[in-house]
Order: C-alpha cells, then sequence, then structure tokens
C-alpha cells in the first residue's frame, strides 16, 4: 500500500512537472516573439539616427548580439548559482517590457544629443563606428544582456534530469526560434502595417509584462513543490560522466560551434544578397526571407531534440551534421540560379495577386534554404549532449556554447558583408564557407572519441567526400552574375557588376552597341535609373527644375546619385557648391558609363562627392543650402520610405536658407492614386510654400519657406548657355514653354488634391508597407485622371515682367501650350488606360492643332506610331502601317523615326523602290541607324542586272 502511495505520488508530480514544462515552452515562445520584434523596432529607430548604411546597420545589430552572447555567459553563471532561475526569468522579461517602453517613448528626445555627438566624427569613418557602437551600446546592452541571459536560465529550470538535457534544452531552443518566426511574420506583416512601431512596441511590452508576471507566480509555487522528482533524477544524472569528451575535442566542439555561428550568419548575409536580387528587397521580402530561415532552423532543432538523447557519439554527429551543412549550401547554388525562372513562371501565373506572390517567395525560399537551415537547427539538441556536462554546470556549459555560437556570428555577419562579398563575391564566398564547414566537420568526425577509423569515420569521411565530389561540378561559375544577368531585358549585356558592402550594382546596355546612351543601372536587381530618352527627360528635368523660380541658388544638396545625369545637370548652372552625397561607392564607380549623358559628372570641380546615407548626412551637417532635391529608389523598398515623412521633411526644412527649395520625386506607377495624394498631403503639412510639377509619369513636389514664383526672364537668362541649351533640346525642351507645361498645380489646388490625405511619420510609414503591394499594378492613368482635375497653367505662378506688352504675349503662349498639353494628358491616360485598342490619337492631334509647338503631344505620338507599327509588322501586317502613317507624317514631316517605320512597313511589303525612298528620307532628316544604309544598298543591289 506504501509503495503504491509512493508510486502515485511520484507519477502525479512528473505529471506536474511535465506540465510545467510546457507552461514554460509556452513562455519562452513569447520570449522569442517579443525579441524579434524588439531587434526590428530597436533597429530601425537607431538607424533612422545613425543612419542606413551598411556600417551603421551592422553596428547596431553587432551590439545587439553581442550583447546575446556577454548575457549568455553571465546567464550561464546565474543560473548555477541560483535557486529559483525561473524567478530571475520572469525579472528579466519584465526588465526587458519596461527597457522597451521606455526607449520607444524616449528615444525621439536623445536626438539632438545623439546629433551633437555625432558632428564630432563626421568624416573619420573608424571614429564614427566606434562612436555609434558605443551609443548602440548604451540604448541597447542591458535589454539584450538580459535577453541572452534567459535560455540557460530556463534552461536549468527545466532540466531537472541532466540526461534529458538533450530534449529539454533543444526544446527551448527550438520553440523560442519558432518563436521568433511568429514574431518576424507578425511584426512584419501585421503589427507595423497595422500599428506603427510605438503601438506594435507596446504590445510587446504587454507581452513581456504577462509572460514575465506569469513567470514569478509559478515560479514560486515551482519553489514550493521543489520538483519532489528532482532529487532522485539528480542523483542519477550526477552518476553519468562529468564530461561526454575529453577536454581536446570539447575545446573542439566549442570552437567548430563557434565557427558554426560564424558561417551561419555570413551565410545569411550571402543568401539574402542573392534573394533580394530576385524578390526584389521591400519589407515584406526580407520579413519572408527572415521568416523561412528561422522555420527551418526551428524545425532542425525540434528533430533533432526527439531523438537526441537516445543516441550516442555526439561528437561524430554534429561533425557529420556540420559537414552535410557544407555539402547542401554547395548543392543549392544551382538551386538559386533556377530561383529567377521559377520565380518569373510563378509571378505569370497569379498576376498581381500579392498574397499569392508572398507564398510563392515563401515557398522559393523555403526550396533554397531549408536543407542548409535544417541542418543548422540540429547541430544546437547534439551540440549540447556532445559539450555539456552534469546539471550542476549545465547553465555555464550552455552560456558558453551559446555566446561562442553568438559571438561568432557576429563576427560572420561582418565578414560575410565587408570582406566576402567585396573580396570573393557571392559565389565564392558561399563555396569557401561550404568548405569550412565541411573541413570542420571532417575534423570532428576523425576527433570523435571511441570510434575505430574504419568503422563509421571511415564511412562517414567517404560520404563527405563523395558529396563533395558530386556537389562540385553541378555549380554554376558564378551565380550571383547569373542571376543579376537574369532580370536584364532581352538584348541587353552587363557592362559592369560589382558586389560591394552596400548591395550589388551593376549596369547593362544594348548588346554590341559602342555609344554611350541607352545605359541601366542597377542596385540589388532594382532599375535604378536608366539614360533612354524617358530616363533622361526626367533626370534633366529635375536638373533644370530649381533654375525656373524668383532665386538665385548657390550651394545645393543632392541625394541619391544614380546615373549622375541629374548632378550633372546641375552642375551646368552658376552654383558655387553641389554636395551629392550617394549611400554605395561602387554606383560612383560605375558612374563613367553614363558620362554620356551626365557630362563627365565625377571631374565637375563644383562638385562635391560624399559616401554616406544621405538622410543621416542632412541630420547631422551643419550646412545650410539653397537647394535640396533628391530621387530616391522606388517607395516599395524597404527603408525608402524614411525620404517620404513628416520628420524627413521637416529635417529638409531646417537645412533650408531663406528662400531655400526642395524638390521631391514621386512616382506614379505602382502607386494608387490616394498614396499618392497622401504623399502629397504630409510634404504639404510642413513647408509653408509648394507647388507640382510633372514629367513623365512622375511628380515633382516643390516646397519652400517664402512664396514660389517662376522667373521666366530668369529661366531664360539661365539656360541660354549653349551647352545647357543643348542638352535641354535633347530631351524635347526646345523652348521655355515646354518646360514650363511641366507646372502642374499652385498651392491652392495642391490643398484641394491632397485634402483626403494622411500623413505618413517615422513612427508609422504606412507607405513602405502598402507600395510593396502595387508593384506589378498599373495605375498611372487612373492616378493622372484624378490629377488632371487640378492642371492649371503655369501662368498662374509666372512672376511679373519687365514688359509689360511682352508678359502678355507670353502668358498667352503659355496658355495656349497649357491647352494643348492637356490634351496632351487626355491622349496619355487613354493609351494608358487601353492601350493601343483605343484612340488617343484624336487627343494628340487635337494638341498640336491647338499649339503645333508642343513637342509633349509631338513625342507621345511618334511613340505611339512606333508601338502600332512594330505590333502590325509582327503580326505580319505591314499593309495597315502603310495606311496608318502617311496621317502622322503630315502632322510632323520633320521626324526621322515615321520615315524609318515607312520604309520598314513597305519592306515588309516587298515595295521596295518605295521602301528606299523613306529610308533615303530618313537619313536626310539626320536618322542615323547603320541597318538603314545597308539596307538601301541591298535594295539598290537587288535592281542592278547581273
Amino acid at each position: 500500500m506504501v509503495n503504491a502511495v509512493a508510486t502515485a505520488e511520484n507519477e502525479q508530480s512528473k505529471a506536474s512537472g511535465l506540465t510545467v514544462f510546457v507552461v514554460t515552452l509556452a513562455f519562452f515562445f513569447v520570449s522569442g516573439a517579443c525579441g524579434l520584434l524588439y531587434q526590428v523596432v530597436w533597429t530601425r529607430k537607431l538607424v533612422l539616427l545613425f543612419g542606413t548604411t551598411a556600417y551603421a546597420v551592422s553596428t547596431v545589430l553587432s551590439v545587439f548580439f553581442l550583447g546575446l552572447g556577454l548575457g549568455s555567459l553571465w546567464g550561464g553563471r546565474l543560473a548555477d548559482r541560483c535557486r529559483n532561475p525561473l524567478f530571475l526569468y520572469g525579472t528579466f522579461e519584465v526588465a526587458i517590457g519596461l527597457w522597451a517602453l521606455v526607449f520607444i517613448l524616449c528615444v525621439g528626445w536623445g536626438e539632438a544629443g545623439v546629433v551633437a555627438v555625432l558632428r564630432l566624427t563626421a568624416g573619420t569613418r573608424a571614429m564614427s563606428i566606434a562612436l555609434r557602437a558605443a551609443l548602440a551600446a548604451a540604448f541597447l546592452i542591458l535589454p539584450v544582456v538580459l535577453m541572452g541571459a534567459t535560455l540557460p536560465l530556463v534552461a536549468k529550470f527545466v532540466t531537472v534530469d541532466a540526461r534529458a538535457r538533450g530534449l529539454r534544452v533543444g526544446a527551448l531552443y527550438s520553440i523560442n526560434t519558432f518563436g521568433a518566426v511568429v514574431g518576424c511574420a507578425a511584426a512584419g506583416f501585421f503589427l507595423l502595417p497595422a500599428l506603427g512601431y510605438t503601438r506594435a512596441t507596446l504590445v510587446g511590452v504587454a507581452a513581456n509584462g504577462a509572460v514575465g508576471g506569469l513567470a514569478i507566480v509559478l515560479s514560486r509555487r515551482s519553489a514550493a513543490a521543489a520538483h519532489p522528482e528532482s532529487r532522485s533524477d539528480e542523483r542519477l544524472a550526477e552518476a553519468e560522466p562529468r564530461a561526454a569528451t575529453a577536454p581536446r575535442v570539447a575545446a573542439l566542439v566549442l570552437l567548430t560551434f563557434a565557427v558554426s555561428g560564424f558561417c551561419a550568419l555570413a551565410l545569411e548575409v550571402l543568401w539574402t544578397r542573392l534573394l533580394v536580387t530576385v524578390f526584389l528587397g521591400t519589407t515584406y521580402a526580407f520579413t519572408t526571407m527572415l521568416t523561412t530561415l528561422l522555420c527551418g532552423i526551428a524545425l532542425g532543432s525540434a528533430f533533432a531534440s526527439s531523438w537526441v538523447d537516445r543516441a550516442r557519439a555526439f561528437v561524430f554527429l554534429f561533425g557529420l551534421i556540420e559537414a552535410l551543412v557544407g555539402i547542401s549550401c554547395l548543392l543549392m547554388l544551382s538551386v538559386f540560379a533556377w530561383l529567377p525562372d521559377a520565380f518569373d513562371a510563378w509571378r505569370s501565373s497569379v498576376g498581381a495577386d500579392w498574397a499569392r506572390l508572398i507564398w510563392a517567395k515563401f515557398w522559393l525560399s523555403f526550396a533554397v534554404l531549408f536543407v542548409p537551415t535544417f541542418l543548422f537547427g540540429m547541430t544546437f539538441p547534439v551540440v549540447v549532449r556532445a559539450r555539456t556536462l552534469a546539471r550542476g554546470r549545465l547553465g555555464r556549459d550552455i552560456g558558453k556554447l551559446y555566446s561562442a555560437n553568438t559571438f561568432g556570428g557576429v563576427l560572420g555577419a561582418i565578414a560575410g558583408g565587408y570582406v566576402l562579398i567585396p573580396l570573393l563575391g557571392t559565389h565564392r564566398s558561399i563555396v569557401l564557407l561550404a568548405f569550412v564547414l565541411c573541413g570542420f566537420g571532417a575534423l570532428l568526425v576523425l576527433a570523435s572519441p571511441k570510434l575505430p577509423i574504419y568503422g563509421r569515420k571511415g564511412l562517414a569521411m567517404c560520404v563527405i567526400a563523395v558529396a563533395l565530389f558530386y556537389a562540385v561540378p553541378t555549380m554554376p561559375d558564378d551565380v550571383g552574375l547569373a542571376m543579376d544577368k537574369s532580370y536584364l531585358p532581352k538584348g541587353e549585356q552587363v557592362l559592369a557588376h560589382v558586389e560591394g558592402v552596400e548591395g550589388t550594382v551593376a549596369a547593362s546596355g544594348p548588346t554590341g552597341a559602342t555609344g554611350g546612351s541607352n545605359r541601366t543601372l542597377w542596385i540589388n536587381g532594382v532599375q535604378a535609373t536608366i539614360s533612354i530618352e524617358a530616363g533622361v527627360l526626367m533626370n534633366r528635368f529635375q536638373g533644370v527644375l530649381p533654375m525656373c523660380f524668383d532665386r538665385d541658388p548657390r550651394k545645393a544638396l543632392f541625394m541619391c546619385f544614380g546615373s549622375g545625369i541629374t548632378a550633372g545637370t546641375l552642375g551646368l548652372f552658376d552654383f558655387e557648391r553641389i554636395d551629392a552625397v550617394e549611400l554605395s561607392p561602387d554606383v560612383l564607380d560605375v558612374a563613367p558609363l553614363f558620362a554620356a549623358d551626365n557630362f563627365d559628372v565625377l571631374n565637375n570641380p563644383k562638385i562635391n562627392f560624399i559616401v554616406d546615407d544621405g538622410r543621416n548626412f542632412l541630420l547631422t551637417t551643419r550646412n545650410r543650402y539653397d537647394l535640396i532635391t533628391f530621387e530616391p529608389m522606388p517607395l516599395a523598398l524597404a527603408g525608402v520610405s524614411t525620404f517620404y515623412t513628416r520628420e524627413y521633411y521637416r529635417l529638409c526644412l531646417e537645412r533650408l536658407t531663406e528662400g531655400g527649395l526642395v524638390s521631391q520625386w514621386v512616382p506614379l506607377h505602382s502607386l494608387a492614386p490616394d498614396v499618392c495624394r497622401s504623399l502629397v498631403y504630409t510634404f504639404a503639412s510642413v513647408f509653408p510654400e509648394y507647388c507640382v510639377w510633372f514629367v513623365n509619369a512622375d511628380m515633382f513636389l516643390v516646397g519652400s519657406n517664402r512664396p514660389l514664383a517662376i522667373d521666366y526672364e530668369g529661366i531664360e537668362r539661365r539656360i541660354s548657355a549653349p551647352e545647357i541649351r543643348a542638352a535641354l533640346a535633347d530631351v524635347g525642351f526646345h523652348d521655355v514653354p515646354e518646360l514650363l507645361t511641366r507646372f502642374f498645380m499652385a498651392k491652392a489646388n495642391v490643398d484641394r488634391y491632397a485634402a483626403t490625405g494622411t500623413i505618413m511619420t517615422d513612427d508609422r510609414p504606412w507607405a513602405e508597407f502598402v507600395a510593396p503591394k502595387l508593384v506589378y499594378e498599373r495605375y498611372v492613368a487612373k492616378a493622372l485622371l484624378e490629377l488632371l482635375e487640378f492642371y492649371e497653367s503655369p501662368a498662374v505662378l509666372v512672376a511679373a515682367m519687365t514688359s509689360q506688352e511682352r508678359e502678355a504675349s507670353i502668358r498667352e503662349a503659355l496658355d495656349r501650350r497649357y491647352r494643348a498639353h492637356r490634351y496632351g494628358l487626355e491622349g496619355m491616360i487613354e493609351l494608358r488606360s487601353r492601350g493601343p485598342i483605343g484612340s488617343p490619337e484624336d487627343d494628340f492631334r487635337k494638341a498640336l492643332a491647338v499649339d503645333p509647338n508642343c513637342r509633349y503631344a509631338r513625342d507621345e505620338l511618334r511613340d505611339l506610331a512606333k508601338l502600332r507599327v512594330d505590333q502590325w509588322l509582327d503580326w505580319g501586317e505591314p499593309e495597315e502601317a502603310i495606311g496608318y502613317l502617311p496621317d502622322i507624317i503630315d502632322l510632323m514631316p520633320e521626324e526621322p523615326l515615321l520615315y524609318l517605320l515607312l520604309g520598314d512597313a513597305y519592306y515588309a511589303a516587298g515595295e521596295l523602290d518605295k521602301a528606299a525612298d523613306n529610308y533615303t528620307r530618313y537619313i536626310e532628316q539626320g536618322g542615323t541607324e547603320t541597318r538603314v544604309a545597308e539596307r538601301i544598298q541591298g535594295i539598290t543591289s537587288s535592281r542592278t542586272p547581273p
């Protein structure tokens, strides 16, 4: 009877212990979710202060992970000394939540002090990085050390039987990582888009407080119960050998685990660089990639935890897994090379369905990352069994393991971005890390105790050798270059390809072309700028726009250098100094490829080139400017929204001289009308004076601290230099009215247009989460149709002139060109909304009837004619083109392209004499395509009798 009662009590105690373990797992799951949320929020808030350069971001993340490593070491020692580790864990969780609350509420107050300190190190990179590290440590070190201490504390609490430490500690690691998966997905897809950074943090604070409070309550009950089963279990556990391996082998295990952390974080940097090329670097893409990576690690840890305590030869297993990670990295290179085609096929099947595209990115990321990350996840439970001692030292041993892996990860993240990519490129870096993993894995296999070399050791070494022998020949020559080539348009070749610290920069141009135009700049797979006619037009316009107003800017700040065409255009004018700020030095290095259009900008003595984050430079500089202009990357990309927030515009306003100008680019493509309206509203909420201009499918917002007026006579004077007039004429600005009809609306109409907008702030950059959903949508026609209601003549803003008679004549000319341009915009809306099936030619004809010199209507009509003729010739219907083109030529008889198109149509129809006549007219009008002369020669030869 006594034995039965004792057995029942023991079973009840074990059931109670299991319940406590499950509840503790739930706590640690929430901890993982909150930790990932805080990492995202704290990094974002600090890079707004420190800048978005790779060095600044890495400094913040390095401090974060270093703190985790230090906390793990400290927490391990604390866990072995304290009697109630769960109580400490609960206390730490509450403290982390309180710090997060203080941080998010007070970080803005410290901006002035941080800026003052950062100004002390302006221009000295080493000191600047060191100072940012010190400031990041001041902000983060306390909470991240407490975070790092939680794993050894909880591990010590739940592992009452040291023989089950693989299962229990592995389960903790796995559930915490699953929490990070949920935290990553919840933050990126739900909390931050819906709530912003402050309110999302408050959710984390509430969760931390709840977990910490419940853990403290549970710790008191557990301390009272004192785990009745633990005494007998501990006596059994202490009978286990105090060390599973010899000291030298144990040291090798620890070193290998540190190397594993180094390789894992370095590979994460490299894999992300490759995946961004395919998936576009949006916030959702980064969230999806990180979620996938964490999911693989969590699943691997959970899988290994389920059987590791029943296994033997843990050192051997660890070595084998490490070698398999390396081999899988090599095999996955071929899968990476397959990704662009796979994603294109998936995108074609789902269209613009954003949710299905996210799933496509998740599953494709899973395809390339699952195997290596799953294997990485398996290592932790195995290493716990291979390297930890009995329960009395469990906290210290786990703390030492976790800190070694974390410290290695910090070095790997730094080396991956700053050393490996610039020196070796992504492909060779992955290969190098794969061989490092294989090498250390093989060393562990050979060093594993109590196993003969001719048994499992020999078999494992043969498997590793055969797998490497198979994997190496299957690799593509250079997966990074292959993936970068995948996004080039048909008929383009790579002219430059640089894998740098800040990103991968490429330039492309038509295959076989020898000129310097028609080139494209790509940054991380995204088209940053293009030097075809439309692209050059926009950049030229951005450069000349500040010259249209009644002021004389002398000092300018230009951010987001791109191809340098805008900076080169600004450099043609009479500025004393232009500070050109660009994040990536590699972008500056490829600028000579665009020299034909950027006026060899790198050699312009007026321009001072600065490699820095534009917003952070503006935050820390003491300079004031007459002009601040910028052309950031597309708004859908992560972090670009910081150039469109109220706080950023306030910063611009503070840096303006009296009467200074700010010019902001807002693209209509891939932005819904309500987003455009809100971006304008945010801009107008800061600047006292403002107006809107329009070119191609892009708005330009101009703001100032003094009323704006167009200085017609000043424009004539400023663009009178032959070089400037030629530069403007090349893109269709043959006269001042053509330039000024890009004016769209003055302040009153801007207020009417944007009245229903929503302000975007640093704390809630909602557009960063909306814009990625619109990337594959086409909204230009819809947005422009909404805008057209507010379009007005530039005459409303023209300042008084010296001659009233001339002023009246100019205002009449501007009004006439405005009416013509309005018809042109209506034709553009028709074309963009219905395509060539409509009749946009009717609107362009109306425009030319009002003003035959309306270059906008002429260019749109010419481009439409080319579109139609190319389509007819592809369909084998040249007679349609022959019937269509003569009317267009009557409207624009001096346009060379029209004769080329008509010649091609006659040539396709077999009417060679008429083809030759039109080809000759094309050359007489100034056409330069070499194939035309070849065709004329061929036609002439065919007429000559044998």
